[in-house]
């Protein structure tokens, strides 16, 4: 290996100046990639891998076809799939790439991978794990913030305590109905009392205790 030549830190391979420089747009792509963090950069160079004919390696112009074709869903931390777009953070995606890894490693992938469908598919997975998990945390604050509102049981039926009211004094004041009640329940006055207080009335007297 002569002073001009390098080795790539994710593959090993040699390359030479005139490698690193032959095509400028080629270059570009490779630096808007380490750009947002060398550990992104490093994933997508072992995705590349998942990519190479058996017992041979993509060329460097097919390698940064590869990251060309990413390049655009990773800088808008997003990917369009099933008619939608899914927000995948560059954390999800190490994860995504992790997971097809570790699927190669288990003999699960059917290799080289001939596009990014399978990828895709496991980071539409983690997103939407991860908005279901947002969704849930929003739902549980919004319910700790609500008003308490106790419920009694009336009939069987349990059921908040201003709808129990409502039902059970027609919706008047609850002190009013139960005077309400409670006069409809009392004893009559009997005939000779009632006599005594008109005769009483007439006279001007004061009835005695």
């Amino acid at each position: 290996m002569s002073a001009t030549d390098l080795s790539c830190p994710i593959c090993g391979t040699t390359l030479s100046m005139e490698h690193l420089l032959i095509n400028a747009d080629d270059r570009a792509a490779v630096l808007r990639l380490i750009s947002f963090s060398t550990s992104i950069g490093a994933s997508v160079g072992q995705y590349i891998r998942l990519f190479d004919p058996p017992k041979t390696r993509l060329t460097m112009r097919k390698q940064v076809r590869i990251v060309l074709q990413l390049l655009p869903d990773i800088e808008r931390r997003a990917i369009t799939h099933r008619g939608r777009d899914w927000a995948v953070p560059l954390a999800v995606w190490e994860a995504g790439i992790d997971q097809m890894l570790q699927a190669r490693d288990a003999g699960r992938l059917d290799l080289p991978m001939k596009g990014h469908g399978y990828l895709y598919a496991i980071l539409v997975a983690l997103a939407d794990k991860a908005e279901a998990s947002v969704e849930a945390q929003s739902l549980a604050t919004a319910r700790s913030a609500a008003p308490r509102q106790d419920t009694v049981t009336v009939r069987g039926q349990p059921m908040p305590m201003g709808q129990a009211l409502a039902q059970v004094y027609g919706g008047r004041d609850p002190a009013l109905a139960r005077l309400d009640a409670e006069a409809g329940t009392a004893a009559p006055m009997p005939d000779a009392v009632r006599a005594k207080l008109a005769a009483l009335k007439n006279s001007g007297a004061k009835p005695s205790c």
